[in-house]
């Protein structure tokens, strides 16, 4: 409190406090339901760095429980927990000292110093505790070659072999990136391989409840034969087992496994048919372990389920994406039913839950003007469990958020969210951002954004607009656009446009466009058929689709849902529209994107910025150094901000 009990002066929200919020995620909670473990990640300025630090909070926390704890510190960040079994002991994933890849770690759950577990050569990417809490199973890829011994600093050439040879934050993949299972002893410290290395990756795997089987998906990138799928398999917790395929299932992102408590089922996640996979709203399914029958759960049919979690008793704990919210719930697989919780204010992220069906699930949740925390979710109560940004987020006067809905040229509705401009006043128009969400699998929702509330600090209104490919509004909402990039978007996008102007609040002389990832490649189509626009900002995005095709990471959804360059070139030809009609772009605009990202390669904004040089449009290139698709150091995340902001006020003068 300020000076005489009055209440602090609040301030619209700074680059500094974006950088200053933490994020939380990794939540896992023990096995009785009492604590749940999680990472908190935040920046480290003098270093340029983002440190993560596990912290453990007592679910029971203001109810007579302890204050949360943090587990780890320092300059080695820690991420991956979890609770063993017996619920003794914290098992986490860090790299440190001389260690060139992270190995797994133990605390235990009293406290004391955490102590090394794993030495294992090559890269662990998850790990799995076994029932009886006295054996690991690795996610792990074999070790890279090492350059001959008389010449350390002699590169070695890089094969590959693969249709799928790029991944971002991997670059070229080369047959010992391949992710396989191990097996690890805790009392001999012997790793065990489970699975061989070939070509696809184990993608997530879990024991059976008696320990003696373990379920894997494994991803094909190709199969001819079932494209897109990931094939469910089943093999013996030993040496030498033989894998038995029992089903291969469309491919969903995010998955899970849950076994039946008597082992005969398994509760996952499908996806779509192979040709809209990359438009994935994912489903839930079960599949019979003897038969490989599966089955979808018919109530999850139009509806995204993502983060499962294994309440007991059968139950399963989702998170739903539903229009605009990310709501935590509870489903039966086997009849169906569904039951919503949460308050309907906060978007739920992440989850987690013990299988007493007593214990609370705890959850990290963020609103409009609410910084992520952990929560203990009670019904539908939200009760706080952790501080975290509570200080930072009580100085800040933030934006309000309206919800808008508006008609479309061709009949469809588009749904979106408007926040509003600092010191906003009703009846006064505002120079208007259209922020474009990335995915296009991904919806603006209700919870905390920066950008969008760093806009509106410098007294911009801004749309978030759902366009049709986003999440949230169903199956057929989400795959309309397969094979037809750049079109209902942009017809959802000048839809919403023109809804800003016509309510008074959009100056329609101080528009303003842009985003990251596929919101920059809709930028591009935008901007080359729309030049009402005062400045654009394209981050992460490509104008000419021939340009990424064998340098990107999206072969699959190339050859199944466009087919090859030479098979329906007009198509091609279609999708390259913003480089090929790149002297019909007069809109100034700054293209952006990591250096490194192999997702959206640079050469999708330096194409597009060598077309306006020629072409005598004010343009300017950004590129940041080592950085892949999502841009972490904190120094590029500021310039990011600054940068943007200052193109725009730019360009509006």
């Amino acid at each position: 409190m300020a000076e005489g009990g009055a209440a602090p002066v609040k301030h619209a929200i700074t680059v500094d406090d974006v950088l200053a919020m933490r994020s939380l995620s990794g939540l896992t909670c023990a096995p009785d339901g009492r604590q749940a473990v999680y990472v908190v990640n935040e920046a480290d300025m003098k270093a340029d760095k983002r440190r993560k630090a596990l912290w453990l909070v007592d679910i029971a926390a203001g109810k007579g429980g302890t204050a949360p704890l943090q587990l780890t510190s320092g300059e080695d960040s820690a991420s991956a927990p979890a609770f063993s079994p017996d619920g003794r002991t914290i098992a986490f994933l860090s790299k440190r000292g001389k260690d060139k890849q992270a190995q797994v770690w133990l605390l235990d759950r009293r406290g004391g110093e955490a102590s090394k577990l794993t030495d294992v050569k090559g890269s662990i990417a998850d790990f799995r505790w076994s029932p009886d809490s006295k054996s690991l199973l690795l996610l792990i890829t074999d070790p890279a070659p090492e350059p001959p011994k008389d010449d350390p600093e002699r590169p070695l050439p890089v094969v590959v072999d693969d249709v799928k040879f790029k991944e971002d934050g991997t670059g070229f993949i080369t047959a010992t990136d391949h992710a396989h299972l191990a097996l690890f002893d805790l009392a001999t410290k012997a790793e065990t391989r489970l699975t061989a290395s070939d070509s696809f990756d184990v993608t997530t795997a879990e024991w059976s409840p008696d320990g003696k089987t373990i379920a894997y998906l494994a991803n094909h990138a190709l199969d001819s034969a079932a494209p897109a799928t990931q094939w469910l398999t089943v093999v013996e917790a030993k040496p030498g087992a033989l894998p038995r395929l029992v089903a291969k299932v469309p491919s969903a992102s995010g998955q899970s496994l849950i076994w039946s408590a008597d082992g005969t089922k398994i509760t996952h996640l499908i996806g779509n048919e192979a040709k809209l996979n990359q438009y994935n709203q994912p489903h839930l399914a079960q599949t019979d372990v003897a038969s490989g029958q599966t089955r979808t759960v018919a109530s999850t049919g139009d509806i995204y389920v993502q983060r499962l979690v294994d309440l007991g008793g059968g139950r399963v704990g989702a998170i739903l994406a539903e229009d605009r919210r990310e709501v935590p719930a509870v489903i039966d697989p086997a009849s169906g039913a569904i039951q919503r919780l949460g308050d309907g204010k906060l978007a739920v992220a992440d989850q987690c839950a013990s299988k007493d069906p007593k214990a609370p699930r705890a959850v990290i949740a963020s609103g409009d003007a609410v910084m992520p925390e952990v929560y203990a979710l009670e019904g539908t109560a939200m009760r706080a469990l952790t501080a975290h940004n509570r200080a930072l987020n009580s100085m800040i006067a933030w934006s309000p958020v309206r919800d808008f809905a508006a008609k479309t040229t061709d009949g469809s509705e588009v749904h979106g969210l408007l926040t509003l401009p600092a010191g906003y006043v009703e009846g006064q128009r505002y120079p208007t951002v259209l922020w474009i969400h990335g995915g296009p699998t991904a919806q603006d929702s209700h919870e905390i954004d920066p950008f969008r509330q760093w806009f509106a600090a410098q007294s911009y209104a801004v749309l978030a607009v759902n366009y049709r490919g986003s999440s949230g509004r169903g199956d057929v909402y989400g795959t309309t656009i397969a094979a037809d990039w750049g079109n209902k978007e942009v017809l959802d996008l000048h839809a919403a446009t023109d809804w800003a102007v016509a309510q008074g609040v959009a100056d329609p002389a101080r528009l303003m466009v842009g985003g990251w990832s596929y919101g920059g490649i809709l930028t591009d189509f935008l901007i080359v058929r729309d030049n009402r626009f005062k400045a654009a900002f394209s981050g992460a995005g490509e104008g000419n689709i021939f340009a990424l095709f064998g340098v990107d990471q999206y072969v699959q959804q190339y050859a199944q849902e466009l087919g090859g360059p030479w098979q329906d070139t007009a198509l091609w030809l279609r999708l390259s529209e913003p480089l090929l009609h790149a002297d019909r772009i007069k809109t100034p605009t700054m293209f952006m994107g990591g250096i490194a990202d192999d997702n959206v390669p640079l050469i999708g904004g330096q194409q597009l910025y060598q077309a306006l040089k020629i072409t005598g449009v004010p343009t300017r290139l950004i590129g940041y150094p080592d950085e892949n698709h999502g841009i972490a150091r904190p120094s590029f995340q500021r310039d990011r901000l600054e940068r943007i902001v200052d193109w725009y006020k730019q360009h509006l003068k």
